[in-house]
Formats: structure tokens, sequence, C-alpha cells
């Protein structure tokens, strides 16, 4: 059923600053590998929120109802891991080829997101064809920035923004290519390849400005649409999942250097691919700062003790710090599975590698507040581990052995998370 829509005007909320600023605190520690009480979780509401995803995206008022919403819900039956944010504005992955004129596909649900429908480029020679574009005149963009100017005005100080998204250049290339074409052109055409790749990132980097321009930088959650709050040193996220289509050796030559080109223009950053991850030894820089990764749990669980070893001991020996490692558990996991999940992963990382957990949760009604309040206390609660010098990785910090890895966890049901073990860990 849907709600009633709300007026698009200034909206308050019961915040607290002080606990916010915490939160994004015990966020900056994780990342430099400091003591923390635990390893925040992100959990995220999903969009429709008294409407329908497909509403959410098409109409402004529909969006701004969802997003008040959101906020409020979280606000209500998250723990203190909250940063309060807004967005994503729109269905921002295809934010480049439907200014270059893709067309999008609909579903006849109302809760599914969209597709290119076409394919824009069918031979080699039409991305040469491809227009001039500004994201202030093409495509939705001028609508996303409507909704970012939204967002600044409506929303206190304290709720973050998030971004659009910043699909890696060779992403886009395929997005807007014949798959078939694609494939066959990285092998005969690699030089129309490069200059396709070069085309889009002027692009991105267009984007990106245009948002920047509504939005101060510090205000983002992150250079993308994601909704997980981000240091103030690495707000760039390039979404990277061709990674995971493409082998290590056309990764690095077609996809890498374009998207660290973004990465340099904004600051340092990480990248997403859900998964496989055949590319990992290649991730971790200085030059320009890459950080780390955001995965799919589903998707590269069999990458974990390569993740480990890369993030972990062998970032440490050629940079002097560890890699940051955010883990995606979908909507259609059970909870008691993201649990089960989490656990899992965090002993195999452990004790070289911290992950933060983002957790799609729908707002369809299936998932009742006390069991989403029961799981974010599940998702927090680990056993002790004594952790000694011989497990340590090459020149850790001393600070990491405050951080706990959690345990392997027996399955349970929701109904499992709330006793009161769990209930006191708040």
């Amino acid at each position: 059923m849907e709600s009633q829509l709300l007026e698009i005007e200034p909206y308050q909320f019961e915040l607290n600053a002080e606990a916010i600023e915490r939160a994004r605190e015990v966020v900056r520690r994780t990342w430099r590998y400091e003591p923390v009480d635990h390893v925040p979780v992100s959990i995220d509401i999903g969009p429709e929120c008294g409407t329908t995803i497909v509403a959410a995206l098409r109409h402004r008022e529909h969006w701004f109802s969802s997003s008040v919403r959101r906020i409020e819900r979280s606000l209500r039956v998250l723990l203190d891991d909250y940063v309060p944010w807004v967005g994503p504005p729109w269905a921002g992955f295809f934010a480049v080829p439907v200014m270059l004129g893709a067309p999008l596909w609909w579903e006849d649900d109302p809760n599914a997101w969209p597709a290119i429908r076409d394919p824009l480029v069918r031979e080699i020679d039409g991305l040469a064809l491809l227009p001039e574009v500004d994201p202030r005149r093409d495509g939705f963009m001028p609508e996303v920035l409507e909704r970012l100017a939204v967002a600044r005005d409506c929303f206190p100080e304290e709720v973050a923004v998030c971004g659009v998204d910043m699909t890696s250049p060779l992403g886009d290339v395929l997005n807007l290519m014949d798959q078939t074409l694609f494939f066959v052109s990285l092998k005969r055409h690699p030089e129309k390849i490069h200059r396709a790749c070069q085309r889009i990132t002027d692009i991105q980097i267009a984007v990106q400005e245009a948002a920047l321009e509504v939005v101060d930088r510090d205000r983002l959650t992150a250079m993308s649409l994601w909704p997980i709050w981000r240091p103030e040193h690495a707000k760039v996220m390039v979404s990277d999942d061709v990674a995971g289509i493409v082998g290590p050796r056309a990764w690095v030559e077609f996809d890498k250097p374009y998207g660290e080109r973004l990465i340099a223009r904004f600051g340092g950053g990480l990248t997403h691919n859900c998964g496989p991850q055949h590319s990992v030894p290649y991730l971790m820089q200085d030059e320009p700062p890459t950080w780390g990764l955001n995965c799919s749990q589903r998707y590269s669980r069999e990458n974990l003790p390569a993740l480990r070893e890369e993030l972990g001991r062998r970032a440490e020996e050629r940079l002097g710090r560890r890699g940051h490692l955010e883990v995606m558990f979908e909507r259609h996991v059970a909870l008691d599975d993201m649990v089960t999940g989490f656990r899992e992963l965090a002993d195999v990382l452990a004790p070289d590698v911290v992950a933060i957990p983002y957790c799609q949760v729908p707002a369809d009604g299936s998932v009742g507040d006390d069991e989403l309040t029961a799981f974010c206390r599940a998702m927090r609660a680990r056993r002790r581990r004594r952790i000694s010098s011989s497990d340590l990785p090459l020149n850790m910090p001393p600070a990491m052995t405050s951080i706990q890895p959690a345990s392997v966890a027996r399955r349970r049901g929701v109904a499992g998370f709330m006793d009161t073990s769990l209930a006191s860990h708040n």
C-alpha cells in the first residue's frame, strides 16, 4: 500500500549530531585499523518505503517521501552505527549511457530496477559517432542534479547525500555496446576501445564535477550512489563490475588506467566489483591512492583467502598499510544467513583484514522493526578472540589487536537473535 506523499520542503528529524559524529569516527578508526568497540554495520532499508521502486525512481515526490520515511525508520530501529543519508537520487548506474542516447527498459514489476534495453553501438565505428553531451542537459542527469539540490536544501546538514554512480569507463563502454562486439573488439580493435574509454572518462569527470557544484564533497556519503559513509580521504568509488567479467590482463590494459584517472581527479577511494576478484593483486596502490574494495559476499566467497592475502600481508609489505574491505549482502538474502555469512567471512579474513558489512533490507513489510533491531545487534555481536604476536601480519600496527573478529555463527532464525545476551550488547 502506498503512503501519503509529502510536500517537498525542508524537513526536520530528531537527530543527535554528536552521536552521528561518533558513528563517523568509528568508521574512520576502522579504516585506520585503530581500536574500536565493534566493526560498524551499514544497513540500507530499501527505497520502497510506502511507494514502489519504480515510482521512487521516476517521480520526484515519491522519491522525497520515500527518503524521509527511510531516514525516520532507520533512526527508529537501527543502532548507533547509523549515519543518516538521503539518496540515491536516481538509477545512476546508467547515467552516461542514457546521456549518450541508450534507452532504458522498465519491467512490468513495479519493484524492479531498469536496465539498458538495446545496445546503442552495434558496429565498432559507432563508438566514434557518439554525440557530445552535457550532464546539465542530457539524459536524466538534469533530474539527478535537481534532486541533489533538494537533498542539500531540504534535509539537515547532518544527513549525508549520496552522489552519482561512477561506473568504470570500460564498464560504460560495455553498457553501450553489443556484448559480442565488445569482447571481440578488445582483441581486434584495442585502439578504438581505448579512445572510447578516454571519451567516457571525460564524461564521467564532467558528471561528477556537475554534482559537486550542487553538493559539497564533504557532505557526500561518497562520490557514488552507494549509501555507505566513507572517510574524507576516500570519497571516490569506481563501480567496476566489468572487472569480474574480463580477465586480469584486459582489466589492467583497458580498465585500470581510466579508473585511476577518476580516483586521482577526485582524491582517493576504492573500487567496487561484485566478483569474482580476478584482478585484486593489481588493486592496492599509493598513486593514485586506492584504499581497497567493495564487493558482494555472494560472488566473492571463493576469493576471501586471496583478499586476505592481497589486502593484508602483501599490501602491508608493499605500501606499509592494509586495505579496506566492504562486503555487500543483497536484499534477497535472509537475515540469519547474513549474520552467518558475515561471521564466516570475518573468521577467514582475521586477523589481517577487517570488513565492514553493507546489508540491503527490503522495505516491503516483510521485515518488522523488532527484527531489524535484533538483526543489527546480531551483526555487531562477536566472541572475544585472543590474537598472539605470531598471528599478526608484517608491520601490523598494535592497534589492530583491539579489533576482534567474529566467530562462525550457528544457524538460527531471527527469533534467535532476540535473546538477552544480544539485547544487552547495545
